[in-house]
């Protein structure tokens, strides 16, 4: 199937293949537990450096299960046929914004609203 003559296509493809790509990170996540483990500290420094990249993995894993749900959002605006379409001001997002960011869902005054 050869995508060069519909745009949407290839956006669907880029997407999906976002979509693999931050599952595979989170499943890579998921393997390494960076709980902190009060028995393998060998003081309360260690124990507090341990919690510290504890907090850090976590907030990482936050983002990109935020980013994964916003590119199934992009994904069910490109099915509904409204991808490209600000969900604010249904303005067209210029296609520089959509190209760094394919699932951005809001044009560049919208998002500095939101």
């Amino acid at each position: 199937m050869t995508t060069d003559n519909d745009p949407l296509a290839t956006i669907k493809m880029e997407l999906l293949e976002l979509e693999g790509e931050l599952t595979r990170r989170l499943q890579k996540m998921d393997r390494s537990d960076s709980r902190p483990k009060m028995d393998g500290a060998v003081g309360r420094l260690t124990f507090m450096d341990e919690f510290q990249q504890h907090q850090m993995s976590e907030h990482g894993r936050r983002n990109v299960e935020a980013q994964l749900g916003r590119v199934h959002a992009a994904l069910a605006r490109v099915t509904d046929g409204t991808y490209g379409k600000c969900v604010r001001c249904g303005l067209d997002i210029p296609p520089e914004r959509l190209e760094f960011m394919p699932e951005a869902a809001y044009c560049v005054q919208c998002h500095s609203r939101v």
